[in-house]
């Protein structure tokens, strides 16, 4: 019967369409025709085209008409368009009589509209509990059971599901002995796509080496050749061929022929290569400034990022994404103008997922990928719940994204008595860095917002004010190493500000009420050599200002670099050095004694105190632990120094005496960029706390339009 009515309606369609007189044709004539495009044809748009003409033309034939309408619908259905829900509901509104043209358009549009309502969730988060917390460091295997991770120098793996319940890790097992494995972030591992390998990297400086190890445990091996990659830890990605015979790395071109100053880093110019695992000749693939390479599960391209210039962004560098064969050929852009981080294959090689990052990076990008290499739509974008700044860790076969998620982040200004008690928050939350006290101690100075801006706020709390520098080119007040101190006479700040392209940090100085700022310092920055001046701090008697220049030689085989205390005018000048190489000062923040008449700094494990104008420097206090960007402060009578440990705050008398930890109710273990200063009448500390922000590991499902 269904044939019959086929073979009717192609008749009708040959007479129709070679007959001059179509438009006078018969409203069942040209539905037959209809009918023949969409089911025999399967030219659905062709079929649309005649089941219009039916309804302009024969408008008063209701019968007809419902039928044209519903088949409307069903081809803009096939053809993935929305439009199709208009029809169905045109038949269902026009057409109340046609009651089986209407019980179809009933059914067919709750089906899409079901369908796009699947289509239209939100992709789906949860987090994997892993007691051992690998922080941002992992990877996942590619069937996606197991991430893979470093810890105290060791490689280890934990199931992603274990014997408690399906978002609860299992037990971790080590593979290697402790040899420096380290991943910087998560880019530094790499699973075969055979499950079978793992690459990492180890060691420090001259010694840094990658290394693959079975994944089900033995001994590793060592890829032969200098892997030193400079000081970035995105520089370090590595990636393994499906079978796991292959490495490919970003390593120094040391033929490169470019100029220093359009490099984004100048002691080491990157591009990818690839080896085998057994050793031998390495093969480069990209051009120079390529880091971060990802190979196919397939086997047949490497994807990585590029540097390119961006003039409007700090340090003048954006990220691009490529493609490339393995087997080398030309490169392919998939993506410009991006700030990509860790690309990611699906498990079928024809999509690739990174983090875009950029100011707050909640976002995941997926892009579909040709036989070709070549992108073939625009890229899908996932929004994450929480800022993640860390490549992505893995796709697994069941189209779940691993993504490192930071936990909710809280930071403000706080004030506590100096013996400890009940802290009192001063600031609202948010960017909150560096807060130093005023000579009349009404108000609190401190470093806030997302560009890090300077701003005021009353000790007791209120309105903030913000303190606004006015320079071209802009200077930028940042941090670590900020520090921004007031002037004894309460007329100036002091603070690290830095500029653009080239990068250059200096010492500035700036009215309290804000305006130009004036540049105390001058650095380097040639091929040879790096320099950067941070932590500034006044003397009591306002004449000069201390700070801890940073030195680094990219001459040197090690890329070696120092820190030192200087001292200049208040006025700018030629700066003087107070302490040599041998003092081993840490990066961290320094004081001047309430006389004027020591220096007090961070040196490996130890707090010492150095004469300003010569002489041997004395351990204070051994703390357990310093940390990197540690502070501290002089009591105003001269006889204690405060300073931070990890989540606390402690004094300690400057003759020698046990430390005293001062409690404030609100600091945790977790407690990161703590920063302190000692109000003048020595009553109160202020510190400034970050927490949260720690990483965890989520996995990401229905973020794929089809899946929904």
């Amino acid at each position: 019967m269904k044939l019959h009515r086929v073979f009717l309606a192609f008749l009708a369609f040959v007479f129709i369409w070679s007959s001059p007189a179509f438009a006078q044709q018969s409203a069942e004539e040209l539905y037959q025709a209809g009918l023949y495009q969409e089911e025999v044809q399967g030219n659905l748009e062709s079929a649309v085209d005649v089941y219009r003409q039916i309804l302009e033309s024969f408008s008063n034939n209701r019968t007809i008409g419902a039928k044209a309408l519903l088949h409307i619908g069903l081809c803009y259905e096939k053809l993935g368009l929305r439009e199709a829900q208009q029809a169905y509901q045109g038949v269902i509104a026009n057409y109340p009589e046609a009651a089986q043209e209407v019980a179809v358009a009933r059914q067919r549009l709750a089906s899409l509209t079901r369908a796009l309502a699947e289509l239209e969730q939100e992709p789906r988060f949860r987090k994997i509990h892993i007691a051992s917390k690998p922080r941002r460091n992992g990877v996942l295997s590619p069937d996606g059971s197991k991430l893979a991770f470093t810890s105290e120098g060791s490689v280890w793996v934990v199931p992603i599901q274990g014997n408690v319940g399906p978002d609860i890790a299992g037990e971790p097992v080590q593979l290697t002995e402790p040899m420096g494995a380290r991943t910087m972030g998560n880019l530094g591992l790499s699973w075969s796509a055979d499950g079978e390998w793992i690459a990492f990297n180890a060691g420090q400086d001259e010694e840094q080496a990658i290394y693959v190890v079975p994944a089900a445990g033995g001994q590793p091996k060592k890829i032969p050749g200098n892997h030193f990659r400079g000081a970035d830890a995105y520089s370090y990605r590595v990636s393994l061929s499906p079978d796991g015979k292959t490495l490919a790395f970003a390593n120094d071109d040391p033929e490169a022929d470019v100029e220093a100053d359009v490099a984004p880093y100048r002691q080491v110019f990157l591009s990818i290569h690839t080896t085998a695992v057994e050793g031998g000749q390495p093969t480069k693939l990209s051009p120079i400034w390529s880091t971060e390479p990802a190979f196919s599960p397939d086997g047949r391209f490497v994807a990585y990022l590029k540097y390119a210039r961006a003039e409007e962004k700090l340090g003048g560098w954006y990220r691009e994404l490529w493609v490339i064969p393995a087997a080398g050929g030309t490169p392919v852009l998939l993506a410009d103008s991006i700030g990509a981080r860790g690309p990611v294959w699906s498990p079928d090689s024809r999509m690739i997922a990174f983090i875009r990052e950029d100011a707050e990076s909640q976002e995941v990008w997926v892009l579909p990928i040709s036989e070709e290499g070549t992108a073939t739509a625009a890229p899908l974008k996932v929004p994450l719940p929480r800022e993640s700044q860390h490549p992505l860790a893995g796709w697994t076969p069941g189209n779940e994204l691993g993504v490192f998620m930071n936990t909710p982040y809280h930071q403000a200004v706080y004030t506590v008595p100096a013996e400890g008690g009940k802290a009192a928050q001063i600031t609202p939350d948010g960017f909150a860095f560096h807060p130093r006290w005023t000579p009349d101690g009404k108000t609190i100075v401190y470093r806030s917002g997302n560009r890090f801006w300077l701003a005021a706020v009353p000790a007791e709390g209120g309105e903030v004010t913000e303190i606004p520098i006015v320079s071209d080119p802009e200077i930028t007040p940042g941090i670590p190493g900020g520090g921004e101190h007031v002037s004894p006479d309460g007329q100036k700040i002091v603070f690290m500000g830095a500029t653009r392209q080239p990068l250059r940090v200096n010492i500035f100085t700036l009215p309290i009420e804000g305006g130009a700022p004036t540049q105390l310092t001058e650095t380097l920055s040639v091929p040879e050599m790096d320099t950067q001046d941070r932590y500034p701090c006044w003397s009591p008697d306002g004449e000069r200002i201390a700070f801890i220049r940073y030195r680094a030689d990219h001459q040197a085989a090690k890329g070696d670099f120092s820190m030192n205390i200087y001292t200049v005018s208040a006025e700018g000048g030629e700066p003087r050095a107070i302490t040599a190489d041998a003092d081993s000062v840490a990066w961290a923040a320094i004081a001047y004694s309430p006389d004027g008449e020591w220096l007090a700094y961070f040196s490996n494990n130890a707090i010492k105190i150095r004469p300003v104008d010569g002489g041997e420097a004395r351990v204070v206090v051994e703390p357990e632990t310093v940390h990197f960007h540690s502070e501290l402060a002089w009591s105003p009578d001269g006889k204690r120094i405060a300073y931070t440990g990890w989540g606390s705050i402690w004094t300690v008398p400057i003759d020698g005496g046990e430390p005293v930890e001062v409690k404030t109710g609100v600091l945790t273990e977790d407690a990161q960029n703590l920063h302190i200063d000692w109000s003048p009448d020595g009553k109160k500390i202020v510190f400034a706390f970050s927490s949260g922000g720690e990483p965890e590991l989520w996995l990401v499902s229905d973020f794929l339009p089809e899946e929904r």
